[in-house]
């Protein structure tokens, strides 16, 4: 039984057939690699988040709103009966106008061998407010407590702060609360300010500075009827995404200036509203991106592992045949192996230096070992040569598929429909049923 298994391999006839188990058993070493850049990417985003964590992560000013308490007769059913209670509620105004103004000095922390844009900032910011919105409407009959109105800052983490905001309104300064107002605030995290009473009887304005950390991006939310946010920053490849875009961008190698207007009735923020829950709209966001990410590049690149292992494997086939050699199922192999070993020096080098060079250090190595090797078992430096060619034109299509992302799809069909093409041509005058006694 074994001399007949021997036996079958060994004939030309059956080499596809072992082409193909080949590309099966291959998918182990494949999967295995696949499964190592996943833990890889998880260990940076580890990494990531231990230096994000402590500066607050990602930063969001959520906006700024005004709260103004009054009090309720609610019915509450008890068994039987029917209870009164009077409980305590908010309505909440936002501003006519929010203007947001910000300078964002950026540099990089490293964890191991990786490194992440971190930021550090000062924010400016001013919100006009009209009171008379408090008594139109639905709420204008409510028994306001104007002793007890206050000003709520909103942030996503505490943290992100480096010092206190400070507000001052008509030149008084406010007084932070050191309590948390329940059912208060829309936003995830808030800061408190005492607003005296006499601003519910004008048009006022709050104005307000913040110092702020953070890492990799800001996000700012417009809620107020016309909002106005322009960013400063020395980084040299932002990316603006969100809700809206700017109307206004400038980005040099000195860095980038932006701004954004941005109308209330696109947004989710009501003038005013009962606080009964926390309410959100979406955020315009500054990503200080890294202009690579050579993990995203190396999954893609397995992805097409199976097809560019197939396309050295025809072209041994090939060989094989014009040169009437025995290519032994180890020396499929061997080549094989090196071709899978190529992911996982890209995904080595990557590490270290840039996509690019570690992608032609990687291919270079390869095709450089199959050329000996092929050279080698094949007697023939010719061969080798052409082997060696298949491996470059493979890499170098790979490589134009990973650039081009929108365009993978047809440069992958097109260069498989031209693989089988050549091959429609290079065999069309073999005699398969004589083949196998022709080669000795």
């Amino acid at each position: 039984m074994n001399d007949k298994i021997k036996s079958f391999f060994s004939t030309t006839g059956a080499k596809p057939f072992l082409i193909v188990l080949l590309l099966l058993l291959f998918l182990i070493p494949i999967n295995f690699i696949d499964s190592l850049m996943h833990d890889r990417l998880n260990y940076q985003k580890q990494a990531v988040n231990s230096i994000l964590q402590p500066l607050g992560g990602n930063l969001e000013i959520q906006g700024i709103v005004i709260a103004l308490p009054f009090n309720e007769i609610v019915e509450k059913l008890e068994g039987d009966k029917v209870i009164k209670q009077e409980v305590k509620n908010y309505v909440l105004l936002t501003p006519e106008n929010f203007d947001i103004s910000g300078n964002v000095e950026t540099n990089y922390l490293t964890r191991g061998i990786y490194k992440v844009p971190v930021f550090n900032g000062s924010f400016s910011f001013e919100c006009s407010f009209d009171p008379n919105n408090f008594y139109t409407d639905m709420y204008f009959d409510k028994n306001y407590i104007l002793e007890q109105g206050v000003v709520i800052l909103g942030i996503s983490n505490k943290k992100n702060l480096t010092k206190l905001p400070e507000l001052h309104c008509e030149n008084l300064s406010l007084n932070q609360l050191s309590v948390e107002l329940e059912n208060a605030s829309p936003f995830k995290k808030s800061i408190y300010y005492k607003l005296p009473k006499e601003f519910f009887t004008k048009e006022f304005s709050i104005k307000g500075t913040m110092n702020v950390q953070g890492g990799e991006l800001v996000k700012l939310q417009p809620i107020a009827t016309n909002n106005t946010f322009k960013i400063f920053s020395p980084w040299k490849s932002p990316s603006f995404s969100g809700g809206w875009l700017p109307i206004q961008r400038n980005i040099s190698e000195n860095g980038f200036s932006a701004e954004w207007n941005i109308p209330g009735m696109t947004t989710n923020f009501p003038k005013t509203w009962i606080s009964d829950s926390m309410r959100m709209s979406e955020f315009v966001q500054i990503s200080f991106i890294t202009p690579v990410d050579s993990y995203q590049k190396a999954f893609r690149s397995i992805k097409y592992a199976l097809l560019f292992l197939l396309v050295p494997f025809l072209a041994i086939f090939i060989c094989e045949i014009f040169t009437k050699l025995k290519i032994h199922p180890v020396q499929y192999c061997l080549l094989g192996l090196a071709d899978v070993l190529f992911y996982l020096l890209l995904l080595s080098f990557s590490e270290h230096i840039s996509f690019g060079l570690s992608y032609f250090l990687a291919s270079f190595a390869v095709t450089l070992a199959t050329f000996f090797y092929a050279s080698s078992i094949f007697k023939k430096i010719k061969w080798g040569f052409m082997i060696g060619c298949v491996q470059i034109v493979s890499y170098i299509l790979l490589f134009g598929t990973l650039q081009a992302e929108d365009y993978a799809l047809l440069i992958g069909s097109v260069g498989l429909f031209v693989i089988v093409v050549l091959l429609m041509i290079l065999t069309r005058k073999i005699d398969w049923y004589e083949i196998n006694d022709r080669i000795k």
